[in-house]
């Protein structure tokens, strides 16, 4: 709670925690009755990340068009309260202003610890793609994530460029 009066003090007055406990389906639901697009915030740490994951697994849901959650994810070992003590309103503002779509979280996810060298371990990250698309109830949304999803796919393993061989264009073995 000593966040959520630091931030009110700060001048951020829409703000509300779940104090202690994991974002519930029942808050999420109030949260988007507020704001189409509420913004989560969270601590700068390992629990941190595991909590902006678990709230976005359990919107995937209940997305809808025109409801979704932006993430806000604060510098590594503090909370709004420590931010805000430290660098002043505007060092918060910025970390707000910085909030990534959940799309956006979901990507990072599965991309940013990863190692993709090989066939099996691309399809293997595909087929989670797929999976967290497919856990979002809404048949427009699911369909305008996985389209997302793949767009990024295809730009991280982009197709390997034709090799020159006599004057004309030779696709690898793999495109015969």
């Amino acid at each position: 709670y000593v966040d959520v009066i630091q931030m009110a003090g700060a001048g951020f007055a829409n703000t509300v925690a779940p104090l202690g406990t994991a974002l519930t389906e029942r808050q999420l639901d109030i949260l988007w009755r507020m704001a189409d697009e509420p913004l989560l915030c969270f601590d700068g740490d390992k629990a941190g990340l595991r909590a902006a994951w678990r709230a976005a697994e359990l919107a995937l849901p209940f997305l809808r068009p025109g409801k979704s959650l932006r993430f806000a994810l604060l510098p590594e070992g503090q909370d709004p309260d420590d931010l805000i003590r430290s660098a002043g309103r505007d060092a918060m503002a910025e970390v707000l202003a910085a909030a990534r779509p959940l799309v956006e979280l979901i990507w990072a996810r599965e991309t940013e610890t990863g190692v993709f060298d090989t066939p099996e371990r691309r399809a293997a990250l595909e087929a989670r793609l797929h999976e967290i698309a497919r856990a979002i109830g809404d048949e427009s949304v699911r369909r305008h994530y996985a389209q997302a999803l793949a767009e990024r796919l295809a730009a991280f393993f982009p197709a390997p460029e034709p090799r020159q061989r006599g004057g004309r264009r030779d696709y690898p073995d793999r495109h015969r």
